[in-house]
């Protein structure tokens, strides 16, 4: 039974990545859609591309575009620090806006 239910789940296509994203959300209260949102809105207000973001110290312009249509699960600290500083934002406002904070103060929690 065992090594049938194994051989279901190697047959199993990959979960799509907005899946993934949404799972994330569920699972650790991360708001993807309002951080997406804010970077967006941030880089347009400032008239830069995702390109002259990461040339001015954020992540790589394929992160920002994750981010920036709720693609990016996880992102990690770096990525929200970077993310922070490219946009002139306080330090920790990325991680704020994520609900990342939150989430980490209920894991530890647990």
């Amino acid at each position: 039974m065992l090594r049938e239910k194994r051989q279901a789940e190697e047959h199993e296509a990959p979960a799509a990545p907005e899946v993934i994203a949404d799972e994330a959300e569920a699972a650790f209260g991360l708001d993807l859609d309002a951080l997406a949102a804010r970077v967006r809105a941030r880089r347009r207000e400032m008239k830069w591309t995702q390109a002259d973001v990461a040339g001015n110290g954020g992540p790589p312009a394929k992160v920002i575009s994750e981010i920036e249509r709720s693609r990016n699960p996880r992102p990690s600290a770096e990525v929200l620090d970077r993310l922070d500083a490219a946009l002139d934002w306080p330090p920790g406002t990325s991680a704020t806006i994520l609900g990342e904070q939150q989430a980490s103060e209920l894991a530890a929690a647990r």
